[in-house]
């Protein structure tokens, strides 16, 4: 062939890049190779005249048998040419037999023109290392962007994200507007755990002060997630438009790190507790005949379309009770599970809120569907939230976490709570109201005397009269005797009214309905026993009554302030009574006497 000492030439020079390389005369077939390191050695074809023959005989003993047909297209002699003509340079990938291995192998064809023939080279180079890690990256890709699409439909809920440094107890807070992608740092500062409880006094609801502040405390949250793996609570939290409920999350990143979300949970709140009210308002209660582990986490993948459901990861989910963890149609089955599942005051909540069509419209408002109810387990009732999200637009992942002990921890708190606020608010020697109990009245007053929604009121004072005299003459322990006595007078009269101790001698009671009616009869009443006890030498007590007037009144103090008054000439006019009384008994003595 005359064209050999040029094709070696340029065979050398392409040395560093193909294994071997082939140069065919396309018209006459013949062709010389050239092999660089051996890899094809089988071939043993240095020159020959039958290209298109010796190729066929290469790709029965040599090309990977799942490769030989899209192989021997290629190297056709009319589809060589054609396609090297036409895109001037043809890549194929394939997979040769090397050492009884498939090895993936590159092969590149092009036409060149010399003294009016036409000549083809095609260069045979081994990519199997460079392709074989191709295909672990875009196998790992595509398993890290299932997981991506999972963790999005299930992390993108947050409205703040805290990320804490548990070493220097530095943290930084994150806002999204819909998912991680879109992070931006809102706040960062340090003693993340002291600054957290000090903020709680004016972001968090008065009445989930103690619950909030007592969970947040940083021995009682790390306890948590060290006994549990997490750490949720549920509180309210101040909004302009009224206290709203959140949801708090948190979870170790790793030992030295947590991450902690709050979202808005208040819609999903409010229609749970308004599901419950209709619950117990229909007494429409199941019975449950199976029993579930004690603790578990499940993840559901719904096909809206199908309503096909699977169990994409489980622990112990279901294991005692059958469930099955693929099916056809699962609104239906779910209706039926809870029957057996679900603790018998909740089946008609969790069957009424897992309606299809409720479901979904609740998704479609807020995004997040999510309900806590209880399951039967052999230790009992255990509480349970199922949080629900879309993945695309035809897929919801449904996830059901056990949360127990968090629900059981902060009815705990919220017990102790009130009892010790229940003992703050109470007086120990007369057993009714205190001081701190009148001013957390007075301050609802006064914000529904601004919000404008108060009705008809009036405050009555009553103050007793002569506990001094007792004290002096007759010892404290009879004076105590004479305070408990005046409280019974005070709360006999106005039985329909809450009564306050706000002082050592004087008492509040807030008339509304039936007393409020019944004020001036009642005004009557106390003076007419007033003036009795007197002559009894009982206890004596003053009283003056004021009504709230909607045009002039700006707070509950102007009300308190009138009636204040009253008392005190009521007080005076009664101790007048009292010496005219004792006048006259003295009269009467004296008279006597001169008989």
């Amino acid at each position: 062939m005359d064209t050999l000492l040029k094709f070696e030439d340029a065979a050398a020079a392409l040395s560093l890049d193909y294994v071997c390389v082939f140069y065919v005369d396309v018209k006459a077939s013949d062709y010389v190779v050239l092999d660089f390191y051996g890899k094809l050695a089988k071939l043993n074809l240095k020159h020959s005249h039958n290209f298109w023959a010796d190729i066929s005989v290469i790709s029965e003993n040599l090309v990977y048998s799942e490769d030989k047909d899209s192989f021997m297209e290629l190297v056709k002699r009319a589809s060589a040419v054609s396609a090297s003509q036409e895109s001037q340079v043809v890549n194929y990938k394939c997979r040769l037999m090397v050492d009884g291995v498939p090895a993936w192998f590159v092969i590149k064809a092009a036409i060149t023109h010399s003294r009016g023939r036409d000549f083809l080279f095609i260069g045979v180079n081994n990519i199997d290392t460079q392709e074989r890690e191709q295909i672990e990256l875009k196998s790992k890709a595509s398993k890290s962007e299932i997981y991506s699409q999972i963790a999005m439909a299930l992390t993108s809920r947050f409205d703040a994200l805290y990320m804490v440094n548990l070493k220097t107890k530095h943290f930084a807070m994150y806002k999204s507007e819909c998912a991680f992608g879109e992070l931006k740092v809102g706040l960062e500062g340090d003693d993340f755990f002291n600054r957290m409880i000090s903020e709680a006094a004016k972001s968090v609801y008065k009445d989930d002060y103690v619950l909030a502040t007592e969970s947040l405390k940083e021995e009682a949250l790390l306890k948590e997630l060290d006994d549990y793996g997490t750490f949720t609570l549920t509180f309210r939290s101040n909004s302009a438009k009224g206290p709203i409920y959140v949801k708090l999350i948190a979870g170790y990143t790793d030992k030295d790190h947590i991450a902690i979300s709050i979202t808005n949970v208040d819609a999903q709140v409010r229609r749970e507790l308004k599901l419950r009210s209709t619950v117990m308002q229909n007494e429409v209660y199941g019975q449950i005949v199976m029993a579930l582990a004690e603790r578990y986490d499940a993840l559901y993948m719904l096909d809206l379309k199908t309503d096909h459901y699977a169990l994409y990861k489980s622990e112990r989910m279901f294991s005692k009770v059958k469930v099955a963890a693929e099916g056809e149609d699962f609104f239906n089955q779910l209706q039926k599970d809870a029957e057996k599942v679900v603790y018998s005051e909740d089946i008609h909540l969790v069957q009424s809120a897992l309606l299809k069509e409720s479901f979904l419209k609740e998704l479609d408002e807020n995004g997040l569907f999510m309900l806590k109810y209880r399951l039967n387990s052999t230790s009992g009732p255990i509480y349970v939230n199922l949080e629900a999200v879309y993945s695309d637009k035809k897929h919801v992942v449904i996830s059901v976490t056990n949360i127990d002990a968090q629900v059981r921890r902060e009815q705990r708190i919220r017990a102790e709570a009130d009892a010790a606020h229940q003992k703050a608010c109470r007086d120990d020697l007369t057993g009714i109201k205190n001081k701190n109990a009148y001013g957390e009245f007075e301050r609802r007053l006064n914000d529904q005397i601004e919000s404008g929604e108060i009705g008809t009121f009036a405050i009555a004072i009553c103050d007793v009269n002569g506990l001094k005299t007792v004290n002096d003459t007759m010892g404290h322990k009879a004076g105590d005797e004479y305070i408990k006595a005046a409280s019974k007078l005070v709360c006999d009269t106005f039985k329909h009214s809450p009564v306050f101790r706000v002082g050592g001698d004087e008492f509040v009671a807030i008339l509304k309905g039936d007393d409020f009616e019944s004020r001036d009869d009642l005004a009557k009443t106390f003076m007419n026993i007033a003036k009795h006890n007197a002559e009894e030498e009982k206890v004596v007590v003053a009283c003056g009554i004021s009504v709230f007037d909607k045009k002039h009144d700006k707070n509950v103090s102007e009300v308190f302030e009138r009636a204040d008054a009253l008392m005190y000439k009521n007080k005076i006019a009664l101790k007048s009574c009292r010496e005219e009384i004792l006048n006259a008994a003295n009269r009467a003595v004296a008279a006597k006497a001169a008989v």
